[in-house]
């Protein structure tokens, strides 16, 4: 307590008890009232004091939260009202590939996540259970936020390390790569322009299910990242639209085989997607539709056609904690389903293009054993209906089944296992199977 507020408080007791010993027949009418008078000024003084005080306590504590605040380790104060967070996770894989029939080549990313495509067909024999570990899916992420007076401005940049590097018998360095780097400005409260790469519009990914796999349910989803402008305007009651126009990108075969599974950027229009996103009480979903530009030009062959596609996937979360997660889709879809197991057409032996109708989706069902166990069943198929005149050894079928069993000591903090079948199968009726025991440990930051 300050000197000052010590010295009212005394002087407001002694006149107190003065006005109480002296007989009230010793004072005469003014003189009561003038000392009532100075008692209510100290009482309102003291008062003052001790508000003034409080208020310079309250000032103190919402500093001392701002600079905890300010100097969080994964949130900072930049210049000019920006905040820098920063994140990411550590993950450690060990796996035990078996292939029936034949082996992926050395060194192939194959041997660190599932590519539907690269699944060996065919009756060569089996090179046995090889085992192999690596931490290349680890990942690292830097955000901003800013508010000026035009709206918030977002930023977003994100690496992972699977582009390779060095050998293993020395250095197992890996190659950092971009996964995503855009930015999001809230123009108004109800509406927003992203421009950069990331998700595609057309993937719902926030329905994912969890796996101890690098992406789960490949063989059936939707998943691609590239360069666009999207515009989104929040709709109430839970939904949303989403425009956007995105880097285009045409991969095809043909009869030969002499261009099977080249990518070519002859494309004059970028790939459009609108998506309607909806949450109602318990379900949540997105309806996409896709249109895009399949082309191809090397100065014999000029060919151009439309393709068209939708997709439809959503979560339905239980009473119980457990959710289900779907997705089905179907049309050109291509490059768009299965990391690009199938072709988005053909060139036939006339010189025709022709654009492949693909069928696939996943679904997912993730149980709460606990509140650190859980696990996840997940079945993920595609088919493809080839462009006419395209060699059976194209892929027709793709399919990995995944059983995955998590457990979390705390929260950001966890340990899995899964086992994972996956099978393809040509056109022409060759197939080939893998059967993959996958271990992890994985810890968020």
């Amino acid at each position: 307590m300050s000197t000052k507020l010590k010295a009212t408080l005394r002087r407001t007791l002694v006149a107190g008890f003065c006005l109480s010993l002296a007989p009230s027949v010793a004072f005469a009418q003014t003189d009561l009232e003038k000392r009532v008078l100075q008692m209510e000024a100290q009482i309102a003084e003291l008062k003052a004091l001790i508000v003034k005080q409080n208020q310079a306590t309250d000032t103190k504590i919402e500093k001392v939260a701002a600079i905890k605040v300010a100097g969080s380790s994964s949130n900072l104060s930049l210049s000019r009202g920006t905040t820098l967070s920063f994140g990411g996770y550590v993950k450690v894989n060990a796996m035990l590939n078996d292939y029936q029939d034949g082996a992926t080549p050395a060194a192939s990313v194959a041997q660190r996540i599932l590519i539907p495509s690269l699944t060996p067909v065919g009756d060569g024999a089996s090179d046995g259970a090889q085992f192999d570990s690596d931490i290349a899916t680890s990942r690292l992420f830097f955000k901003t936020s800013t508010d000026t007076s035009a709206g918030t401005i977002k930023s977003h940049v994100e690496l992972d390390f699977l582009s390779g590097g060095g050998d293993e018998r020395v250095s197992n360095s890996n190659n950092p790569r971009i996964r995503h780097a855009y930015l999001n400005w809230d123009y108004a409260d109800d509406a927003s322009l992203l421009i950069g790469q990331t998700w595609s519009t057309f993937f719902n990914v926030g329905v994912l299910p969890e796996s101890v796999e690098f992406i789960g349910p490949t063989s059936g989803t939707i998943f691609n990242r590239q360069t666009q402008i999207r515009w989104t305007k929040k709709l109430g009651a839970g939904s949303s639209f989403m425009l956007a126009a995105e880097n285009p990108s045409t991969s095809l075969a043909e009869a030969g085989g002499g261009i099977n599974g080249s990518s070519f950027d002859d494309n004059s229009v970028p790939d459009i997607v609108a998506r309607y996103n909806r949450k109602a009480g318990a379900h949540s979903y997105a309806l996409s539709g896709l249109a895009r530009e399949v082309a191809f030009d090397d100065g014999l062959i000029s060919e151009s056609k439309g393709g068209f596609a939708v997709n439809f996937a959503g979560k339905v979360e239980l009473s119980n904690g457990d959710d289900i997660r779907y997705s089905i889709a179907t049309g050109n879809l291509g490059r768009y389903i299965a990391l690009n197991a199938f072709r988005d057409g053909g060139i036939d032996a006339a010189g025709n293009l022709d654009l492949t109708t693909v069928t696939g989706g996943y679904l997912a069902y993730r149980h709460q054993w606990s509140e650190k166990l859980r696990s996840t069943i997940q079945y993920a198929y595609s088919t493809a209906s080839l462009a006419d005149g395209l060699s059976s050894a194209n892929t027709e079928k793709v399919s990995n089944l995944n059983l995955n069993l998590i457990y979390a000591p705390t929260p950001k903090l966890t340990f899995g296992g899964a086992i994972i079948q996956a099978n393809r199968e040509l056109e022409n009726g060759v197939d080939g199977d893998l059967t993959r025991l996958q271990l992890t440990a994985k810890y968020g930051f």
